[in-house]
């Protein structure tokens, strides 16, 4: 609902009226002004969060049919057998199959306690 309009010549009559009492009874006590709300305080610097390692990758071969189902993987030093595989597999079953590099995460390594 919008607020009903404001009548200026009556606002300015008033604040006029405000000012000529001021300045008839100078003497009196000054009003109270309310404190002003404070001011906010600067905000806090945030630590930035301790970013984390990337995972360890490993390259490996594998071998892929048409459904994209890994039928055997290779380390990547054994491409040759990974050829040979795919040749076997191309020359036996009917159907596409091809050769692909996966990249997986590394296993930790296992810590030794040395005494």
């Amino acid at each position: 609902m919008a607020g009903r309009v404001l009548n200026r010549r009556v606002l300015r009559e008033q604040a006029d009226q405000v000012k000529l009492s001021e300045a008839v009874a100078p003497n009196t006590a000054p009003v109270a002004v309310p404190p002003r709300a404070k001011a906010k305080a600067a905000p806090k610097a945030r630590k930035p969060r301790a970013k984390k390692a990337p995972p360890r990758l490993r390259a490996r071969w594998g071998v892929f049919d048409g459904t994209m189902k890994q039928v055997a993987i290779f380390d990547y030093n054994q491409r040759p057998a990974a050829d040979e595989k795919l040749a076997g597999l191309l020359a036996v079953k009917k159907g596409l199959h091809f050769l692909q590099i996966v990249k997986d995460t590394m296993p930790e390594p296992a810590l030794t306690e040395v005494e």
